[in-house]
């Protein structure tokens, strides 16, 4: 068994990730509502890729209640019932990891299905992704398999269990910046090619918008999960607070970007193209 380097200890981690987690998922609340607003639109409803951003938007918002619900529950039984939540065995326990792996996987997915229209399709850029996506199921699953299968304290520490949730964090990790980097590698490489020069990117207000947006909202996902893993190795209970802050953090992250171009923020034809695959800035400037 692993000893764990914190002084933190479940219940007190658990109190203060609902309250981060909390703070979080109004500011997710608030923006899936004006995300909502802009995918429901006259003008959006006609626009390629509404739909799956959509399907995404919604399943996430479920899966981020789901999670937070499940966290309130184990609190309470913390706080007010004086009950042991330290196994991992539990219902409520099963059911916020359950919710945890699939935001994160769903999140995934969809980088990668971005990646896919961006590039046009592009079997030799998609399919490592996809393997990574599968590999990531794989250990989510392993990973919830083990939790139901040790009933011990500090289980989250024990090798079987560790070394699953090394290899979901890590795979995710991979697969979100690698994603990041080839969707802003690619749209800097269109409008570079567009206008002869990769300064009049951001000079003629084009993608420059688009990719910073792209490259902003990976960089906050995979700093946290950097930090989460580095937590996770050191078998710190802190990493309690990323884990459940990560739940949410997704679809802010997600839902930020359809916002910040509904409030024009953004350029809207080339920012919100991007997110649907350079649907429109890649047919103009490439003949696709």
């Amino acid at each position: 068994m692993f000893s764990t380097n914190s002084s933190f200890d479940m219940p007190d981690a658990t109190f203060v990730s609902l309250f981060v987690e909390s703070v979080l998922y109004g500011m997710f609340i608030l923006l899936f509502a004006l995300a909502m607003s802009v995918l429901l639109g006259k003008r959006k409803l006609s626009a390629n890729g509404t739909k799956p951003l959509l399907g995404v938007s919604i399943t996430m918002f479920i899966l981020g209640t789901v999670h937070v619900a499940s966290d309130l529950r184990r609190a309470m039984n913390a706080f007010l019932y004086d009950q042991d939540i330290s196994n991992l065995d539990t219902v409520s326990y099963m059911i916020k990891s359950t919710a945890y792996a699939m935001q994160t996987l769903v999140g995934d997915g969809f980088m990668i299905y971005r990646v896919y229209l961006v590039w046009n399709g592009d079997h030799r850029v998609v399919i490592p992704l996809i393997v990574c996506l599968l590999g990531g199921i794989a250990a989510g699953a392993g990973a919830l398999n083990s939790f139901y299968a040790v009933k011990t304290d500090d289980a989250l520490f024990l090798i079987n269990v560790h070394n699953w949730i090394v290899s979901f964090f890590s795979l995710t990790l991979f697969t979100n910046v690698t994603s990041t980097l080839l969707i802003a590698g690619r749209i800097w490489l269109i409008n570079s090619r567009a206008h002869n020069s990769a300064s009049e990117v951001f000079k003629r207000g084009g993608l420059g918008p688009a990719i910073m947006i792209i490259v902003e909202s990976g960089a906050i996902y995979s700093f946290a999960l950097i930090l989460l893993l580095a937590l996770y190795v050191n078998n710190n209970y802190a990493q309690y607070i990323l884990l459940d802050a990560e739940a949410q953090l997704v679809g802010v992250v997600f839902t930020m970007i359809i916002v910040r171009v509904g409030m024009g923020l953004a350029t809207d034809v080339t920012t919100y193209s991007t997110r649907a695959g350079v649907g429109a800035t890649g047919g103009s400037h490439c003949g696709k």
